[in-house]
């Protein structure tokens, strides 16, 4: 009996080694199959931040596109007050309450563009500035000084404080001289001159 279990033994010993050795070449294409595994991974991953990015960009561009809806609704509302208030007109005879209702038709609007952040640039008597205001002209005036706005041609506006249209203005040049003054002016600057 014990011989037989030395004749077991070897092979048990056999099927141990043969067991090694096999799982030796297994192990390579494990690794294999891993970088395999890996690349097929990372492959996806690009595709889909590819994707995601694409998404995003295009959601980007669809809320650009009615980004205005909303305000479009607001100046429709003004829009409507105004086609009411044209058809008022043809039948008021009063022309306080026609002018009333346009008043509030204006205030609405006025209201609306508030709401979104747009606001009138003041110009008029105050210091012209290159930045809110374009200059159509200068005038003389004996009431202000050079460089102050005397009348608005085209009211500007900001939004959320940028200019997105300037007040085209009328800017003072100063006092008006007279011809005297201007006849005692370049005697002045000949004299300057000379000396």
């Amino acid at each position: 009996m014990s011989r037989k279990k030395k004749k077991d033994q070897p092979r048990e010993d056999a099927d141990s080694s043969t067991t090694a050795e096999e799982q030796q070449p297994t192990e390579a294409p494990t690794l294999e199959q891993q970088v395999e595994t890996l690349r097929d991974e990372n492959l996806r991953l690009t595709a889909e931040l590819r994707n995601v990015a694409q998404r995003a960009q295009r959601e980007r561009q669809e809320a650009l596109k009615y980004a205005e809806a909303d305000f479009a609704k607001e100046l429709l509302a003004v829009l409507d007050d105004l086609e009411r208030t044209l058809e008022s007109v043809k039948t008021v005879e009063d022309l306080q309450s026609m002018t009333e209702g346009i008043r509030i038709v204006y205030d609405h609007f006025q209201k609306v563009l508030q709401g979104r952040g747009i606001e009138a640039i003041e110009a008029k008597e105050q210091p012209f500035d290159p930045h809110l205001h374009e200059a159509l002209m200068q005038q003389p005036s004996e009431d202000h000084p050079t460089g102050i706005v005397l009348q608005e041609f085209l009211r500007g506006y900001k939004m959320h404080g940028r200019v997105i249209r300037p007040t085209k203005v009328v800017v003072s040049s100063g006092s008006p001289t007279t011809p005297d003054e201007q006849t005692s002016g370049q005697e002045k600057e000949e004299n300057d001159a000379d000396v």
